[in-house]
């Protein structure tokens, strides 16, 4: 697309500015939907919680995933046993997303404590803290690890 201006005077270029800004506001309406920002508007998940005496219900929304695991500091996980074998193993901490919405679920049985956990998308491919949780500790490799307390 080329825009050819003329040289107007005063009130000619004035009158440019508003469809100028109409174009602008329409460019950011086209781009926003792509934005991580419009999907933490559109769909807050609720951040980790008992569901019943010892489980707890992690939920992360990734509908471009084809496989999403949890991984955390506590026994049975080991940060989806990396930290022992130095190995990723995506038979660990595997959510599910029943219903193909996006929105991936795991229930895992938790003492009460502090816990540190990622969401491992793609077979561990690539790593991320929960959006919906803000409570996060520096995870030493450039990124953070989201927290959770239980009492």
């Amino acid at each position: 697309m080329t825009f050819k201006f003329r040289k107007r005077g005063r009130r000619g270029t004035r009158a440019g500015i508003p469809i100028l800004l109409l174009g602008l506001a329409a460019c950011v309406v086209a781009v926003l939907p792509g934005c991580g920002y419009t999907r933490v508007l559109r769909n807050r998940l609720p951040q980790p919680h008992r569901v019943e005496d010892d489980m707890v219900l992690f939920v992360y929304e990734a509908p471009q995933a084809r496989h999403v695991n949890l991984c955390g500091n506590w026994e049975d996980n080991n940060w989806c046993g990396t930290q022992g074998t130095g190995r990723f193993d995506h038979t660990i901490g595997v959510m599910q997303d029943e219903n193909g919405d996006g929105v991936w679920e795991i229930m895992v049985p938790l003492q009460p404590g502090r816990y540190q956990y990622k969401f491992a998308l793609d077979y561990g491919v690539r790593w991320e803290p929960d959006p919906n949780n803000p409570l996060t500790v520096d995870d030493t490799y450039g990124g953070h690890n989201s927290v959770l307390i239980l009492r």
